[in-house]
């Protein structure tokens, strides 16, 4: 019988061999673009946003979706942040800007409460698309996307505040972390009992903006506490995905739990290949958004070629992007896809 996307991916997951290397792309803000809306409509409208999920699913074949497009944003909206949208034909990507975040940092914390995934924000509406995703779940894995804590922590208070927060309170940093894993827990738990899996998203957390020794004390144990309460609730596997040069928090990375990481394009896949095949954990290697978006089919082909043999004879590999920018042409990620098809694993 042919093997399916899910068991593809379970492969990778478990480090073990697949009858070829899966495909996974980062599409988020493209999902607008592939039903010819924006992504501020797209966002807002779960009849939509299920819409430009099946049509991803129709047109990049890819072997697991995400539900999710202003990821960072989802959680810090259902506890009171003001969330940028865009009206008329502006493609731009929704965001918190200044003044928008939910609390000012120093705040008592006590006055947040855990939103309720059923009404809060825009919960309700990932959650209906979750539901009638579920359906799909068992042939092609379904996650719902999830900030991290450092990321959640940021939109929440202010990104310069937090940041110059860590060196100046950190008590006050590690309360608010912790409340931002226990909010996630409960929106990942309520992803479970729709019917999908989750992955969890924490770029801002990247050494290129946070130092490694204070992500190892501030924010890797709020990571650990997610993803095993994930695992316990019932999702096996919940990758983590941090973007940007992470070389510098590898050892950190290997000891969150995940059982997928990311080597994004910018960091050491010398490095990254090395410590996953000795902690037996599966990566993700993006191809950059500039080739994506500008190149041509047969270059991507080509670079995908190249991370193929750079990733031979290893279990757990994953070919991914990074984030597929707006408007990017479907023929380029076909490209990519097409060359992992062809490819037969030593």
């Amino acid at each position: 019988m042919p093997v399916t996307p899910r068991q593809r991916m379970e492969n990778a997951w478990n480090v073990q061999p697949t009858d070829r290397v899966p495909f996974v792309p980062a599409v988020y803000e493209q999902k607008a673009f592939l039903i010819d809306d924006t992504p501020s409509n797209v966002s807002r409208n779960a009849d939509l946003l299920y819409r430009a999920i099946m049509t991803e699913h129709e047109v990049y074949q890819a072997d697991a979706l995400v539900i999710g497009m202003d990821v960072y944003n989802i959680e810090a909206e259902a506890l009171g942040a003001t969330v940028q949208f865009y009206e008329g034909d502006d493609t731009s990507i929704p965001g918190i800007g200044p003044g928008g975040h939910a609390i000012t940092f120093g705040e008592d914390l006590g006055g947040l409460k855990i939103p309720n995934p059923a009404s809060d924000g825009r919960m309700p509406l990932m959650l209906d698309v979750a539901r009638r995703l579920a359906k799909m779940h068992d042939t092609v894995p379904v996650r719902g996307a999830l900030s991290g804590p450092f990321s959640l922590a940021l939109n929440i208070a202010g990104p310069e505040d937090v940041f110059l927060g860590t060196m100046l309170d950190a008590d006050y940093c590690k309360a608010l972390f912790r409340f931002s894993a226990d909010v996630i827990i409960e929106f990942g738990k309520a992803y479970l009992d729709a019917g999908v899996w989750t992955i969890l998203f924490d770029s801002q957390a990247s050494p290129e903006l946070f130092p490694p020794d204070m992500y190892e004390e501030m924010v890797l144990p709020e990571t650990q506490r997610i993803i095993r309460a994930l695992n316990e609730a019932g999702d096996p596997y919940c990758p983590l995905i941090i973007g940007g040069n992470t070389s510098d928090i590898i050892d950190s990375y290997m000891k969150t739990g995940a059982r997928q990481i990311l080597c994004d394009f910018s960091a050491d896949w010398t490095a990254y290949r090395s410590a996953c095949e000795r902690e037996k954990i599966s990566v993700r290697r993006n191809i950059s958004p500039g080739p994506i978006q500008n190149g041509t089919p047969a270059e991507l082909e080509a670079e995908t070629r190249r991370y193929l043999a750079e990733a031979e004879g290893m279990n757990g590999f994953v070919m991914g992007t990074a984030v597929v920018p707006f408007g990017s042409p479907a023929e380029n990620i076909a490209a990519i896809r097409e060359a992992c098809h062809a490819h037969v694993p030593a």
